[in-house]
């Protein structure tokens, strides 16, 4: 287990799991559950940028070959549309998809029920953090995933804390195995 990349962060007796491997990380991506993929408008920062490639792209890549519905957040929708198949986006806050996701009688967005995967990708990390705090604690039927470079105790399963070349040969690795 990597240490929580904020040193405050405390989660209490349940704690994530560090998935060190990227071919681990593309099998939790392509079980079977019903996934939800949310992107937050970070992803589009120049300190989000690996090698010229936004994290967003990469975002992308892995939301279209688990073939999952996106939620973007923030300002990410602008950017999205023309790259995620409009029949799977939607844009909402962070705060909205957390509320419904911890809503165990939503119908999920194509109203055939809830989900039981959320994965999240970038976002600022003492906000999402929260969320995943959330739904750790009030859902018993959610896992949940970050694939941000910030090791997240309360996500189920995130990366260890990465450099930007770390993380981009993590993500390269998980789409490659998808």
């Amino acid at each position: 287990m990597a240490r929580p990349y904020q040193k405050a962060n405390i989660p209490g007796p349940e704690m994530g799991t560090t998935v060190f491997d990227p071919v681990v990380m593309s099998n939790l991506l392509k079980s079977p559950k019903k996934k939800v993929f949310v992107i937050g408008s970070e992803s589009l920062s120049k300190n989000m940028t690996l090698d010229g490639k936004l994290a967003i792209d990469y975002f992308v890549e892995i939301a279209n070959k688990i073939d999952c519905h996106v939620v973007s957040t923030g300002h990410s929708y602008k950017y999205l549309k023309d790259k995620i198949d409009l029949s799977r986006l939607w844009d909402m806050s962070l705060i909205n998809i957390t509320n419904r996701l911890s809503d165990k009688d939503w119908k999920g967005f194509d109203g055939e029920g809830q989900y039981s995967m959320a994965i999240f990708g970038g976002h600022q990390v003492f906000y999402v953090s929260q969320t995943l705090s959330r739904l750790k604690n009030f859902t018993n039927w959610l896992r949940t995933i970050d694939l941000d470079k910030y090791a997240h105790p309360n996500a189920r399963f995130s990366l260890p804390n990465f450099s930007n070349t770390e993380w981009k040969e993590y993500l390269e690795n998980v789409i490659e195995n998808l």
